[in-house]
């Protein structure tokens, strides 16, 4: 997805149902932002493994990067994991047993 094309998107995915992602008003506030920075946090962790790293944009999207210096802005977290087996070059097997050593040791 272009950024602007990102930007104009603005609409919560139901990926984030059950969060406060798609709330407005004073609901949608602080706890939002931090509800959405805990999520980057543990995508982030997982992510590791992958040589990847996501990050927030303008609180509608996120940002992708690989340590290639890759980038992709992608529009939900659901389109993370696909990117990231494209970019890394790496299938995202979550019973990889590297992986799960990966996650055990506290990265």
């Amino acid at each position: 997805m272009c950024a602007f094309c990102a930007l104009m998107a603005g609409v919560s995915h139901w990926s984030e149902e059950g969060t406060d992602a798609a709330q407005s008003g004073a609901l949608a506030g602080r706890a939002s932002l931090l509800d959405r920075r805990r999520r980057i946090e543990l995508f982030n962790r997982v992510l590791g493994f992958y040589g990847c790293k996501l990050s927030d944009w303008n609180s509608r999207s996120y940002i992708l990067r690989s340590q290639r210096g890759q980038t992709e802005v992608l529009d939900s977290l659901s389109s993370v994991w696909g990117r990231t087996e494209e970019i890394s070059k790496k299938p995202a097997d979550p019973l990889d047993p590297n992986f799960l050593a990966f996650l055990s040791k506290g990265n």
